[in-house]
């Protein structure tokens, strides 16, 4: 199929695209609104050390290993743990479950991220309650601050928060204008190939509009748009044709009865003549 030819069909096809392009896109949104709303709390760290001695592409170097060094660093279980006990009173009824599954909730709540070699972590909470995303968050960082010396063996490195955490006024996660906008990349390309594969028109995909039926009419396949209100189905049109058929039978028989009479009237008057 050339791609002019391609285009045309596109243009014909336009209902069947919609069709399949918006389930797709409310199934995605639905299923994604089944996961619980998370807010998000933000906040930015920053590692610093002392530069005197050091050429600048091995600080850079450095403060790239360090910043991804915390940044996994906060994943692990004793990071988890110091956040428990810290002082910011953090609701361990959310982190239910034997200690496996609460190292997997607790993944599921942090991310974080090295920004390359600046020595800038991101740190994003995820949390069902906005005050329990800030107070993990303020938990989260102090530890990076204050007790950054147990996850490196190096001097004078210090973490100062450049950015306080900043909680979001409405759900994060799950993101749905992200979802939606991948559903529906996706299921337009998936429409695409659907009508190239299969361009017949009885293989077209409609939310409304009337339905496309074909019958038969005196042997006769006849393609008709037919309504849910006014559906003509082939025993009515049988018995249109019968009623038909039985109409003109009657009419012949008459016609014939009269030829008969007037015939036999002449006969009559050739005989008295």
């Amino acid at each position: 199929m050339e791609f002019n030819e391609f285009l045309k069909l596109i243009g014909r096809k336009k209902q069947t695209i919609f069709t399949i392009v918006f389930v797709a896109v409310v199934l995605t949104i639905g299923i994604s609104l089944l996961s619980p709303l998370k807010y998000g709390a933000k906040s930015r760290l920053l590692v610093l050390q002392d530069s005197s001695g050091a050429d600048a592409y091995s600080l850079s170097k450095s403060n790239e290993y360090l910043g991804n060094l915390f940044a996994q660093v906060a994943y692990s279980s004793s990071f988890y743990d110091q956040v428990m006990t810290s002082q910011y009173n953090i609701d361990r009824n959310y982190f239910s479950g034997n200690y496996a599954q609460q190292l997997k909730k607790w993944q599921e709540t942090i991310s974080t991220g090295a920004q390359g070699d600046t020595g800038i972590i991101e740190i994003n909470i995820y949390h069902t309650d906005i005050q329990e995303a800030k107070q993990i968050a303020l938990a989260v960082n102090d530890i990076l601050i204050n007790s950054n010396q147990n996850y490196h063996s190096g001097q004078n490195i210090k973490v100062n928060i450049i950015d306080q955490p900043l909680v979001s006024s409405y759900p994060v996660k799950p993101n749905l204008p992200s979802n939606a906008a991948v559903a529906f990349v996706a299921s337009f390309l998936i429409a695409l190939f659907y009508i190239y594969t299969f361009p017949e028109r009885h293989n077209d995909v409609k939310l409304i509009g009337k339905n496309h039926k074909k019958v038969k009419f005196n042997d006769t396949e006849i393609s008709r748009n037919i309504t849910p209100e006014r559906e003509v189905t082939n025993d009515n049109i049988y018995n249109n044709q019968a009623n038909r058929n039985h109409h003109n039978n009657n009419n012949q028989t008459q016609n014939d009865n009269n030829d008969n009479q007037e015939l036999h009237g002449n006969m009559s008057n050739v005989f008295r003549k």
